[in-house]
């Protein structure tokens, strides 16, 4: 039994270390990632936005203005893949983009909606992982950019966003389907109970 103990005592010391560790880690998020929809990972976002209020407003005692700021800051590349994922999910769905399709193109485009959702699905679930294992120090540490101007990364990232929103909005007429089509697509991707 001893051996056991000092054998999970190292590991627990030396797990960083190890490429096996990062490659069960790296696997695992992406099984976890691939079988939950957009609904499940918005709610991480949203789990991430309440903990940057309590890091902004009562850590650091930061007044609204500041507080929104912060959290604005903390979760914009969540926001960017959340509606990358989403305009893949819509655009690539089944039911509109394979109609008529051969079936050699329709799982090429089945291989780009993975990889158009999965990718995005892994970054949001390890940032969300990453700062779970360091909610201590990620409370105590405020954005490095905050109170300074907008960056060039956090244009692209509000660019990428609207241009996330108009695709969805337009969608339907887009892809010359009925906006309840694509309403129950969203709630397909959205809740997070429909997997």
């Amino acid at each position: 039994m001893h051996t056991l103990t000092s054998h999970l005592r190292w590991f627990a010391h030396q797990h960083d270390e190890l490429p096996a560790f990062h490659a069960g880690y790296l696997v695992l998020t992406l099984v976890v990632a691939s079988l939950f929809n957009l609904g499940v990972f918005l709610l991480l976002i949203v789990a991430h936005m309440a903990l940057d209020f309590v890091k902004y407003r009562e850590r650091h005692g930061y007044g609204w203005s500041l507080t929104v700021e912060g959290i604005v800051r903390e979760s914009l590349v969540d926001f960017l893949l959340l509606f990358i994922a989403l305009v893949f999910s819509v655009y690539l769905h089944p039911s509109v983009a394979l109609i008529g399709v051969s079936s050699l193109l329709r799982s090429e485009i089945t291989v780009i909606k993975a990889v158009g959702t999965v990718i995005p699905k892994t970054e949001m679930l390890h940032r969300f992982l990453t700062i779970a294992a360091q909610v201590r120090s990620y409370l105590d540490h405020a954005h490095p950019h905050l109170r300074q101007h907008w960056s060039p990364v956090d244009h692209m990232c509000f660019v990428g966003i609207t241009l996330g929103v108009i695709l969805v909005i337009f969608a339907p007429w887009i892809l010359h389907v009925g906006w309840p089509h694509i309403a129950d697509i969203l709630a397909g991707e959205l809740i997070p109970w429909r997997m």
